[in-house]
């Protein structure tokens, strides 16, 4: 397994440790961190202080993004299936056991994954992927649910090295929601494996990448690009069949940013994801739900 970091090295403790406490050994699990140049802190302490030499550290001389980032520690790895898990997530006991599990049970699966929760830095629960199904199951034809929205975070997911070397490496004229448009590329090639347990928790704080990207509009901005990416590929009959519930997720997507950027007073924020809003959505109720979100921003922030 491969844990990117970069400047997140205060829940690097927390997330090494998720690991190690499932940890089978070194004949049966490799564990690489690999930090992208951080500049606020030092990650290499903390794996040296919680995990010695157990787990293999590389850093890069120059931050090179998130993208190869990955790929420069999949290439140091040699394991079967890979698990990219970044620096400030947590798996919770039991998650590789699920895992392997999921490939025992779905042998022609070429990823598996698992519910969901979503935590912020104070590790309070703060909300949860959707739920696909009440017990483990092979998710054939997956492309069609995923491409309409993202519904794996990375800390759930594990691949068969196979598909990375089939399908290739992630974008890298992305910078965010990278994941999203790679998990859409495999689930052309290969089924997935899906488990209802909550074994995985992604973190949500206002320093981290996620958060940082919606200022001023950011993420939208690579949000339309990933789709643009998508569409290029995706069978167009597909595509047809998708495109409108697709727009509508895009609009609560978009509606879901307003109350922050208006508490936030970020206005070039607040244009763009509104103009994006009125341009997809076509529920009357969710207009009067902007509204709302405008008027008691505080309420919803």
């Amino acid at each position: 397994m491969i844990i990117p970091t970069y400047n997140c090295a205060k829940y690097l403790e927390q997330t090494l440790k998720s690991v190690l406490l499932q940890d089978s050994g070194d004949d049966q699990m490799e564990i690489i961190v690999v930090d992208d140049c951080s500049t606020k802190d030092d990650p290499k302490s903390v794996v040296q202080n919680v995990a010695g030499s157990r787990v293999r550290f590389y850093q890069q001389k120059e931050n090179v993004g998130k993208s190869r980032n990955y790929e420069y520690g999949i290439a140091k790895s040699k394991g079967y299936y890979i698990h990219l898990l970044h620096g400030d997530d947590v798996v919770k006991p039991g998650f590789y056991k699920e895992m392997n599990r999921l490939f025992e049970l779905f042998p022609s699966a070429g990823a598996a994954f698992c519910h969901c929760i979503y935590i912020n830095n104070q590790n309070s629960y703060i909300g949860e992927s959707k739920i696909l199904g009440e017990e483990a199951m092979l998710l054939k034809d997956f492309s069609k649910d995923i491409a309409k929205w993202q519904l794996i975070q990375p800390p759930c997911l594990v691949i068969k090295r196979e598909v990375y070397e089939t399908v290739g490496g992630y974008d890298r004229r992305l910078h965010y929601i990278e994941d999203w448009e790679y998990y859409v590329r495999c689930s052309l090639n290969y089924d997935f494996a899906y488990s209802p347990q909550p074994l995985a928790e992604y973190r949500i704080f206002p320093e981290n990448s996620s958060s940082r990207s919606a200022k001023g509009g950011r993420r939208l901005k690579t949000l339309k690009k990933v789709l643009k990416i998508m569409d290029a590929y995706l069978p167009e009959t597909l595509l047809k069949d998708i495109k409108s519930k697709r727009n509508q997720e895009v609009a609560q997507y978009c509606l879901d940013y307003i109350p922050k950027m208006v508490y936030t007073k970020d206005v070039k924020g607040f244009v763009l994801y509104s103009k994006t809003f009125f341009f997809r959505n076509r529920k009357p109720r969710l207009w009067l739900r902007w509204f709302r979100f405008v008027i008691q921003f505080k309420k919803f922030k």
